[in-house]
């Protein structure tokens, strides 16, 4: 009966101060999402970058003197390195079918025969220490004398990572703004509730309510704050992530569980600022 009781205040309490109460959960619902964001792309950057960067990370041009056995010799070689997810062969006249594509079949009608080399394009796993390791392996390829050029693709990766190592920075940053601004912001919409109920508040505690009693209803404002703060955000991802589905299908993967754990963070940042609150003000 004491917590029905409990829950009918706590409810009845979001009219005593409704833009208040309407701007708190809108502060817990923003902060969340942006923190939301953060982590949901710090956890797939590496996804992200093998979309990015190209269908490969690496391609060797071969010397024009290599016969067919020493090139498949070669290809065995790469798809055994270390961190190689997949290695494909780029034959010349491939590579010329490609080069006419692009830019016209001007430049073969004026020469005897076809300069492109062949190549073998190389992909990477998704480990990252791999990934950070590609320049020395090239320099190593570069130095034998069967390979005429090591072409690096890693534009796309090099920003990536520069920005995971940003992100983490940014994701704390963020998890301490949600904290402060959460503690603030219920803190001061269940101190004006307070200030408003501090006739009923006196004259319960003159007649013996417990303080227990007196702080449960702000104590679940609080939580129902930081629920439907929670909430929002958890929906609002959840409709980015099907967006993102549709147009880039694979290009991120999310957990189920990350949306409750919104949720439950909007609770435990609810429930933390209200009993800060009621200690407080109480």
């Amino acid at each position: 009966m004491t917590l029905f009781y409990s829950i009918k205040e706590a409810i009845s309490g979001f009219s005593k101060a409704r833009l208040s109460t309407f701007i708190t959960i809108f502060t817990i619902f923003f902060l969340l999402f942006i923190l939301a964001v953060f982590a949901i792309l710090s956890s797939n950057v590496y996804r992200i970058v093998n979309v990015l960067n190209a269908n490969y990370d690496m391609q060797v041009y071969l010397s024009n003197t290599l016969t067919d056995a020493e090139i498949e010799s070669l290809n065995r070689e790469f798809r055994q390195m270390p961190g190689v997810k997949e290695v494909r062969f780029i034959s010349k006249e491939a590579a010329a079918s490609e080069f006419k594509q692009v830019f016209g079949e001007d430049i073969f009608d004026a020469l005897e025969e076809n300069p492109l080399p062949a190549s073998l394009v190389i992909l990477m796993n998704e480990d990252t220490k791999v990934k950070l390791n590609l320049e020395k392996i090239a320099k190593d390829l570069q130095k034998r004398p069967e390979i005429d050029e090591v072409v690096l693709h890693q534009d796309a990766f090099n920003a990536l990572v520069k920005f995971s190592r940003i992100s983490r920075i940014v994701l704390y940053t963020i998890f301490v703004i949600v904290l402060a601004g959460s503690l603030f912001m219920i803190s001061n919409t269940i101190r004006l509730i307070i200030l408003a109920r501090r006739p009923i508040i006196d004259t319960m505690q003159l007649v013996g309510a417990t303080d227990a009693f007196i702080r449960r209803p702000f104590i679940i404002e609080g939580v129902l704050q930081g629920f439907l703060g929670g909430g929002a955000a958890a929906f609002l991802v959840y409709l980015l992530m099907q967006l993102v589905a549709l147009q880039w299908p694979g290009l991120i993967l999310l957990p189920n569980y990350f949306y409750a754990m919104l949720l439950l963070a909007g609770v435990l940042f609810g429930l933390v600022g209200s009993l800060f609150a009621v200690k407080r003000f109480l």
